[in-house]
């Protein structure tokens, strides 16, 4: 008996440290991310060449992604290394799947899951929150 409550309060406890390991991904992400470059194809771009490009995540799975004026509002899934994006906006647009590569409290790079347009962003957080909407 006391074996099985060991057993039970170890799997527990493994299960809390996974959870709270995806946890501090997901608080790493929150925030705001401007992009420095991006390369599709093999071809590099400076990220003020687009316009001034911002990406906010929330602790409710919410984004918001600004690119020179233009918004899009969406929902984010994290799940390891993978981010997920569906458009709220654009509701017929299909999700987005990148690879997460780098992330922690300064900088962020994603790649396309796509192998037919290869790309990847390299963000770097300005601040925690606080991109402003107009409706």
């Amino acid at each position: 008996m006391k074996k099985n409550i060991i057993s039970i309060l170890s799997i527990v406890f493994i299960v809390f440290l996974l959870s709270g390991c995806g946890n501090k991904q997901k608080e790493k992400l929150e925030g705001i991310w401007q992009l420095q470059t991006i390369e599709i194809n093999g071809t590099v771009l400076q990220g003020k060449s687009l316009g001034d490009w911002k990406w906010e995540f929330n602790e409710e799975g919410g984004y918001l992604n600004d690119v020179a004026g233009e918004k899009e509002k969406g929902l984010y899934t994290l799940k390891g290394n993978t981010l997920t994006l569906k458009s709220v906006t654009y509701k017929d647009r299909p999700e987005q799947v990148l690879n997460i590569v780098r992330l922690d409290s300064l900088q962020m790079d994603l790649e396309s899951a796509d192998q037919k347009n290869k790309s990847s962003l390299h963000f770097l957080k300005m601040k925690e929150s606080g991109l402003v909407e107009n409706d």
